[in-house]
């Protein structure tokens, strides 16, 4: 789904989808005349082939013309003889005598009683389908039968009422020999694999260039055989009686009698008729589409993608910060792109320089700022060294206690300024290192005490702006202090401070020292719970920059002090920012 969303959505698919509507048109235009000149010529060539099926039947049809003349001049002859049967046979035998053409001649009463003949055969033809055809229609009737003069064999007759008054008086009988009408179709059209064959208005073969055992096979398969005389003139594919898909074409000899029927190989006949033209007619339109496809995309890749391509590549290198190949050169681009070129070449000169002086106007400024941290932590390590040779030299019990509290608070904001100078790039400090630094600080003014307190830490990762760092860092200094001192001895013997520090999902920090209490000891109330003294009014203070609230959990063995206080808005910001500039570059990295 989303690769074709990205397909539909690209160049080429608008493209392809631009250059089909405005080839639409010109494709219908082409369709239109290209299936004009493929009907027309498959008009043309229906005609031909009726042209060829009228041409093949041109000697049958001169001669059965002739052969309807003939008997129209011997009626007018024989009629006023019927009634002398010698004259009347005389007669008959010297036509037939005298016309190749003709096998048979006789004169027949309407009841079909023969009146006179060349040649003696049937008295009667009363029951013969050609006499019957002729008897009930009243005109002209031509048929296939067995011959006449009663030898063996079949021939083409025509029966011809002759009319007196509007009623027939008497039929004309002309037969034409099987060895003729077998001849009008030559050797010529079966080498093509062409078949003929004349019909008379009842659908029976007369002559055909088949055996007249198979003349039947050659007519195609209709319900009523009669059909064949209505198509007249019209070509058509259908299934011959043979199972064969062919291709025919039937055309008058005698209109209204007779007609010839040619059928040619379909395969051969599909392609002079343009049968399946559809496909030639599609053909140029959809040549026209891809050809204008394959230059429509050639051309856009050549002008526009490989150039878009290559200022991609070169907009991406930049972003992900290359600097050395930013430069963007197009292989012969054309103007347009050739200005987009330059435009983008010089936006990365001046960026380039001014990123150059942005970074070393943030070098110097980053080696300003950790020469200012260095320096004050260095100030801040010498004045808690002279604190302490101040301390050894001091007499009394109490000018050395009051020397070593500010001395652990010196060193506590000398911790702040050794870890922002330690890692000057980031504008946060970690808390766990912090509280970290601190632990080992107060836990190395331990050792010189009789009871040795070791401290144990438990800390979160929470970025703290400059502020936030230096309150928390006096408060766990003054706080750690107060612990180690009261600490006392726990079920196993040994004295331990543990210092807790998380950050709860609704951006709330919590600060936890706990340690054991020995109810022997014999403190003060008051100095357990940060009530009197200078460092409980700074522990206080330190609490209240916070904006935090503090809380006290005491038992007969345990002491827990507790400080939950709000992560400053713009600490927050900048750890997102930090997290968002890095997720940023992944990003990039991952299209590139």
């Amino acid at each position: 789904m989303r690769l074709g969303r990205a397909l539909a959505g690209g160049l080429f698919f608008r493209l392809a989808a631009l250059m089909t509507l405005a080839l639409l048109p010109l494709g219908m235009i082409a369709i239109y005349q290209t299936y004009s000149v493929i009907d027309e010529a498959a008009r043309l060539s229906r005609v031909a082939i009726l042209a060829r099926a009228e041409n093949a039947a041109l000697a049958e049809r001169e001669l059965l013309q002739r052969t309807n003349g003939a008997a129209e001049a011997l009626s007018a002859i024989a009629l006023p003889l019927s009634d002398q049967p010698d004259a009347c046979n005389a007669m008959m035998t010297s036509f037939v005598a005298e016309q190749a053409a003709y096998s048979f001649a006789g004169l027949y009463r309407p009841g079909g009683q023969r009146v006179c003949s060349s040649g003696g055969g049937q008295a009667s033809i009363a029951n013969t389908p050609i006499f019957q055809r002729a008897l009930s229609r009243g005109t002209p009737s031509y048929g296939v039968g067995r011959n006449l003069d009663g030898s063996d064999g079949f021939e083409l007759s025509l029966t011809r009422p002759i009319e007196e008054a509007g009623r027939a008086v008497a039929y004309l009988v002309l037969a034409i020999p099987n060895r003729l009408t077998s001849s009008f179709f030559t050797d010529d059209w079966k080498l093509e694999g062409i078949r003929f064959a004349t019909i008379n208005e009842e659908g029976d073969v007369l002559s055909a260039s088949e055996p007249r055992s198979e003349a039947g096979l050659i007519l195609p398969q209709t319900s009523l055989r009669e059909d064949l005389m209505a198509r007249s003139g019209e070509t058509f594919f259908a299934v011959s009686n043979a199972g064969e898909e062919r291709f025919f074409a039937v055309s008058d000899i005698i209109p209204g009698q007779i007609a010839v029927v040619g059928s040619w190989p379909a395969a051969q006949a599909k392609m002079a008729t343009g049968a399946g033209g559809w496909v030639f007619t599609l053909a140029f339109p959809v040549l026209m589409w891809l050809a204008g496809m394959v230059v429509g995309v050639f051309g856009l890749h050549r002008l526009v993608i490989r150039h878009l391509s290559d200022l991609r590549a070169a907009m991406r290198r930049y972003a992900l910060g290359e600097r050395k190949q930013a430069q963007l050169e197009l292989i012969n681009p054309p103007r347009e792109f050739a200005e987009a070129q330059q435009s983008f070449n010089r936006m990365v000169l001046i960026l380039s320089k001014a990123e150059e002086r942005r970074e070393i106007d943030l070098r110097e400024k980053t080696i300003l700022l950790r020469e200012i941290h260095h320096r004050v932590k260095n100030n801040l390590q010498l004045i808690a060294s002279i604190m302490n040779m101040q301390a050894r030299s001091a007499r009394s019990d109490e000018a050395r206690t009051v020397l070593a509290q500010l001395q652990r608070r010196v060193r506590g904001l000398a911790a702040i300024h050794r870890s922002l100078n330690t890692n000057p790039d980031v504008t946060t400090v970690d808390a766990a290192e912090l509280i970290t630094a601190l632990a080992k600080e107060v836990a190395a003014m331990s050792l010189g005490s009789d009871a040795v307190v070791s401290i144990e830490t438990k800390l979160e990762t929470v970025p703290l702006n400059q502020d936030d760092a230096v309150n928390l860092s006096m408060l766990v200094a003054e706080a750690l202090t107060n612990a180690v001192r009261y600490a006392g001895e726990a079920e196993d013997g040994r004295r331990v401070v543990q210092v807790f520090f998380t950050e709860e999902k609704d951006g709330m920090c919590r600060l936890a020292i706990h340690n054991a209490l020995d109810p022997q000891s014999g403190l003060a109330h008051e100095d357990r719970h940060f009530t009197s003294g200078l460092g409980a009014r700074l522990i206080k203070a330190f609490v209240a920059q916070l904006n935090g609230d503090a809380k006290v959990t005491e038992t007969e063995t345990e002491f827990t002090y507790e400080v939950v206080f709000p992560r400053s808005d713009d600490t927050a910001a900048a750890a997102i920012a930090e997290q968002k500039g890095a997720n940023d570059n992944a990003d990039l990295r991952h299209t590139g």
